[in-house]
């Protein structure tokens, strides 16, 4: 079986390349390149960095705004629910301020188990979600460790949901594992 490393990176096609690189830049991603489409050569695509060292967006588009039909396609099945960013803990709790300056609009933090988290759209519809943690592990552990053992206290405790209770516990234990050397 195949063992995936993580997301490459999402595509997202957009009717305006600059409206749209414009609006991802305001939410801190950074453009590492634009070149021309390989499979459509009236279009172009941008490779943004969105942190995290191996964590990207590409953005397929028009050449000029509203001129290909991969830009007005409509999906339907199968297309993107919503696009989460991880951002931290510090920038969740200033992220009123932060969207104002930068002329973004969105929802109030919602707090949502062990996860807060900002809904916005991006020029062409797509949901974003601006997602943090409510308990942040430390940048050495996967968080994908940390949730699997949340995950085994929320059915030991017969909790529902991951809450920030069980990522706190998950914490502590898999801390203590490595303190161990397990």
């Amino acid at each position: 079986m195949v063992q995936t490393l993580g997301i490459n990176y999402p595509a997202i096609i957009v009717t305006d390349i600059e409206e749209s690189l414009q609006f991802y830049e305001k939410l801190g991603l950074r453009p590492l390149y634009i070149e021309p489409n390989r499979d459509d050569p009236d279009s172009v695509v941008a490779m943004l960095y969105a942190g995290g060292n191996d964590t990207f967006v590409q953005l397929v588009g028009p050449r000029e705004s509203n001129s290909v039909n991969i830009a007005s396609a409509s999906p339907g099945v199968g297309s993107m629910q919503y696009l989460s960013f991880n951002i931290s803990l510090d920038q969740m709790n200033n992220m009123w301020d932060e969207m104002s300056r930068a002329g973004v609009q969105g929802s109030e933090q919602i707090a949502r188990g062990y996860e807060r988290i900002v809904f916005l759209e991006d020029p062409n519809g797509v949901l974003i979600t601006l997602t943090a943690w409510g308990v942040e592990p430390p940048s050495s552990v996967p968080r994908a460790l940390i949730l699997q053992r949340a995950a085994s206290i929320r059915e030991t405790e017969g909790a529902a949901y991951i809450e920030d209770q069980h990522v706190r516990s998950a914490i502590e234990s898999v801390m203590t594992d490595l303190q161990k050397g397990q």
